[in-house]
């Protein structure tokens, strides 16, 4: 009756560096696919081109911005401003004490730097929504409270009420 049976530790040994060989195959397959490194927006491949991302990324651009004189026959709205209302909602970004317009593109968010006083005129424009929300507006996390209720204020003199305005609950980064 002497069969052979492995011992415990033969089998625990087996056992333990079969796991080390999954682990490391899983760690090598990471790493070539590119999951185990930084993979933003902004990142690149190896060969310096960039990286391409499947969601939409909101991104802060400070390209020159045309002024309303330089329009067409659009009402004095620029082509930021047309296009930041063709979706009919204003969506305007707080961040600190700025306010930043929203401009859809194809593939991605850019926020333009506003004045309170534009912001303000731009909603009057919009049409809204089937709920009627005419003003979306988004907050990073280091909005300040005082931005957000003189925007609140200004847009209540000029009769858009807070039934027309939505207040994202989640951050922008």
């Amino acid at each position: 009756m002497n069969s052979k049976r492995p011992s415990v530790m033969k089998s625990t040994v087996k056992a333990g560096a079969g796991g080390a060989v999954v682990i490391a195959a899983l760690l090598a397959l990471m790493f070539m696919r590119g999951g185990g490194g930084p993979a933003g927006p902004d990142s690149e491949t190896p060969s310096g081109t960039p990286m391409m991302t499947t969601d939409i990324e909101p991104k802060m651009t400070e390209a020159p911005e045309t002024s309303p004189l330089e329009s067409d026959s659009s009402g004095g709205l620029t082509a930021d401003e047309e296009q930041a209302l063709s979706g009919k909602v204003l969506s305007i970004l707080i961040d600190e004490r700025s306010y930043l317009m929203a401009v859809p593109t194809e593939t991605e968010l850019i926020y333009r730097p506003t004045e309170l006083s534009r912001l303000v005129e731009l909603a009057q424009r919009a049409d809204g929504d089937s709920n009627g929300i005419r003003v979306r507006i988004l907050q990073r996390t280091t909005a300040r409270v005082s931005a957000n209720e003189d925007l609140k204020a200004s847009l209540e003199e000029v009769g858009i009420s807070a039934d027309a305005v939505y207040l994202q609950s989640e951050f922008i980064p």
